[in-house]
């Protein structure tokens, strides 16, 4: 498969699955195109707003991870960075104002989903290249890569998004290890 074909299948995937998520998010009323519903919901709602509105802070200087009174009595706080805000699309917030963090919620959500559609057409046009020659294969690797992003779990997720950095990341990650199996890779060296 050429290079063309395979940017073709990845830029394809992402935009398809970011025109549906924005087009369910248009027709649900969602806080980009609305101005009270956004997916920011249970957990996110709960937790996730004031760790972005506390991540800001420390990125601007106002807080820290060392040492915080905004932890209960005082602490450290880098156990809830590691576990919450450690992805790297969180640093986006710092273009966002507080009052605007549930925007900055859904945004990273859609960013996350395209993420994992764009590493899973990547994934299926690096693994099968060979096999994908005919338009009826190329069709179906943009639809599996949808799917992919658009499956239950992700969209269930959605109010819990750290979990979201995973999908995105999963298909990168087998697409190293089958490298490694069929010998196109030399990542086992790094084991040792």
């Amino acid at each position: 498969m050429s290079k063309r074909k395979k940017a073709s299948i990845v830029v394809i995937s992402s935009l398809c699955t970011l025109s549906l998520l924005l087009m369910i998010m248009y027709i649900q009323g969602f806080i980009p195109f609305g101005n009270d519903k956004s997916l920011a919901s249970m957990d996110a709602h709960i937790q996730y707003i004031d760790l972005y509105a506390y991540l800001k802070d420390v990125i601007l200087g106002k807080n820290n991870f060392s040492y915080t009174f905004s932890n209960v009595l005082g602490g450290s706080s880098f156990a809830i960075f590691s576990y919450y805000l450690s992805s790297p699309i969180n640093l986006l917030v710092i273009f966002f104002s507080k009052d605007n963090l549930r925007t900055f919620f859904d945004i990273a959500v859609v960013i996350k989903l395209v993420l994992a559609a764009l590493s899973c057409s990547y994934f299926f046009a690096e693994t099968f290249k060979e096999k994908i020659n005919s338009n009826l294969k190329y069709a179906m690797t943009i639809v599996l890569s949808v799917s992919y992003a658009l499956c239950q779990y992700n969209i269930a997720q959605s109010s819990n998004i750290m979990w979201l950095d995973g999908v995105y990341m999963l298909p990168l990650m087998l697409l190293f290890i089958h490298k490694i199996v069929i010998g196109e890779s030399k990542g086992w060296k790094l084991a040792k």
